[in-house]
């Protein structure tokens, strides 16, 4: 069973992709790291169909990314 931190992990590993940056931590900011609303909306869809976990697109956007809204509604894939 994924935990929050496994959760978090998944959306920090896909923002990693997402950038091209290997430094992503929970307290960084995606737009301060030079994401974009396109580049978000793409976070939160590979995550919502590969791994079931549902991101809230606003607050990806607006505020620290250890901050954002996370729901799991499927098994985390491994």
């Amino acid at each position: 069973m994924a935990n929050n931190e496994q959760i978090l992990n998944a959306l920090l590993r896909e923002i990693q992709i997402i950038l091209d940056e290997p430094d992503i931590r929970g307290n960084d900011n995606f737009v301060e790291l030079g994401g974009n609303s396109i580049m978000a909306i793409q976070v939160v869809e590979r995550l919502k169909t590969r791994d079931g976990i549902l991101v809230n697109l606003a607050q990806l956007l607006g505020t620290r990314i250890d901050h954002v809204e996370l729901i799991r509604t499927a098994p985390l894939n491994k």
